[in-house]
């Protein structure tokens, strides 16, 4: 079970959704209904929660006369819940288990470097579905915030453009039948 899964099943999902919501966002600051609306909690549990976070030193409030804003902390409890909670790996993984699932793709291929919040990705196969791998991508995007940028290939011609040098840089097996 990773960690995010773990601690959804120990403590309230809300809370969750906030923390990962000013973890993903840390150098800006937002209205109480900004935040509402992207996490799409009640304001109210949202205001409840922020009061929490405060307490606890995870965000700080800004005061601009008579308006509040809310930002991410910068302090060792922030950094230390930002890598417990890092989840790029794991939705990574949840993209490589359903896209191997498709008969046609024989190999999963990470391009470039692992970042917070999007990946490319090469598939490798003969016939790979394209509108299945484009439904694949969306889910993930509208699921994690998380955009994966797929690339689908017949090994021929993988092998043909890594010759002509269009896929130098480091590249990692995520997966191969």
């Amino acid at each position: 079970m990773g960690n995010i899964k773990l601690l959804e099943e120990l403590f309230d999902k809300k809370i969750l959704q906030v923390i990962k919501f000013f973890l993903s966002n840390k150098d800006k600051e937002f209205y109480l209904q900004e935040i509402a609306n992207h996490v799409h909690v009640p304001i109210a549990t949202v205001f409840r929660i922020i009061k929490k976070l405060k307490t606890l030193g995870l965000v700080q409030e800004i005061r601009i006369k008579k308006f509040k804003l809310y930002r991410c902390s910068k302090n060792d409890n922030v950094e230390f819940l930002e890598g417990f909670m890092k989840e790029g790996r794991r939705i990574l993984d949840n993209f490589v288990q359903m896209a191997a699932q498709m008969p046609s793709v024989e190999q999963i291929i990470l391009h470039g470097k692992e970042q917070e919040d999007k990946a490319n990705i090469l598939l490798i196969g003969r016939s790979i579905d394209h509108n299945a791998v484009k439904r694949l991508c969306a889910a993930i995007k509208e699921q994690y915030h998380f955009t994966v940028t797929a690339l689908s290939l017949e090994q021929v011609q993988y092998e043909q453009m890594s010759a002509m040098g269009l896929y130098a840089g480091s590249k990692r097996s995520l997966f191969k039948r």
